[in-house]
């Protein structure tokens, strides 16, 4: 792969010695979503082989001053279909950087014959949304993100409510722990993840393949096992709440939420958080962030009556190659 060159800027593909400009980019572009070399690192190690990523960085007087990579999510993987990104530091902007970087991703992924373009844009970031519609792409769905400030909540306001689920034989247990009392609770907890996955508004329908599944949840060290909250009815597993590792003191990130349609309606999804919250503060997690669509109200609401204060929404725009 060759450079493309004007004077004084050129972009080339990204190199572990860029790391450090990278992440300081992404943490001035993205003062929210605070971003590691760490991460960096370990994404490329848990990355699926079988999704494709190519990532390149832009120049100028040898300064890092813009950031573009497409890649493929293992949660909802289809071969033509590239999540992109494309970042540009502020001073930089309106003079072809960001053009520059998104020629260089369709050239690199015309031999993967792409037919779906994915990328993010956030509402109270001015620049990225017109850029993305200048380039063809629409605005196709919209998601709340919002986060919880531990040492604020308050789990005797829920007290109540944990009493009458344990009464109507409702247990709120770990994945740790309930792995160990029941050998089939791989078998039922995909089964409870897939029915609550096809009822989650979303972008497009995704479903996972039993294999990445156990990859990303058994195997992976993000998932956070203490904190994954189960709600257990007899043998059965009537509701789930994931959860996100993260070292020591630093955030955790909820995931999919779900509970059973038989038992819907009865304040289980709160009450998983409840119990997923009680073992962040144990661990010393001060605080947890989510993200869910702005049309699933009943997820929005469990959110609000717990605490979690909502951020500016993320856009999630789609362009159609084929």
């Amino acid at each position: 792969m060759t450079s493309t060159s004007i004077p004084e800027l050129f972009v080339r593909p990204l190199t572990h010695a860029d790391y450090e400009g990278v992440v300081e980019l992404l943490n001035r572009v993205y003062p929210a979503r605070q971003t590691t070399i760490e991460q960096m690192h370990e994404a490329n190690r848990e990355r699926n082989p079988k999704c494709k990523t190519a990532r390149w960085c832009a120049l100028a007087d040898a300064v890092l001053i813009g950031y573009a990579d497409y890649t493929q999510r293992i949660t909802n993987h289809k071969p033509g279909n590239f999540q992109v990104n494309v970042v540009v530091d502020e001073a930089f902007r309106r003079r072809g950087v960001g053009s520059m970087l998104y020629q260089r991703l369709i050239d690199d992924l015309a031999e993967h014959k792409p037919e779906i373009l994915r990328a993010d844009a956030y509402e109270n970031l001015s620049a990225g949304l017109p850029f993305a519609l200048k380039l063809g792409f629409k605005d196709v769905f919209r998601e709340g993100p919002s986060h919880l400030d531990i040492e604020t909540f308050r789990a005797d306001v829920f007290a109540p409510l944990l009493v009458k689920l344990e009464d109507e034989g409702i247990e709120f247990i770990s994945l740790s722990a309930w792995q160990k009392q029941d050998a089939d609770f791989a078998v039922k907890l995909f089964a409870a993840y897939c029915d609550a996955w096809e009822d989650v508004p979303k972008e497009e329908e995704s479903p996972i393949s039993w294999e990445d599944w156990q990859e990303w949840t058994l195997t992976k060290p993000q998932v956070d096992h203490n904190a994954y909250t189960l709600a257990v009815q007899g043998e059965d597993i009537v509701g789930f709440c994931e959860m996100g590792k993260a070292p020591e003191g630093l955030s955790l990130y909820a995931g999919l939420a779900g509970v059973a349609r038989s038992h819907r309606n009865k304040g289980i999804a709160t009450a998983l958080y409840v119990r997923a919250i009680g073992a962040a503060r144990q661990h010393g997690h001060p605080q947890i962030q989510t993200s869910s669509a702005i049309e699933n109200i009943a997820m929005q609401t469990v959110y609000s009556n717990l605490g979690f204060v909502r951020e500016p929404a993320w856009i999630q725009l789609e362009k159609r190659l084929k």
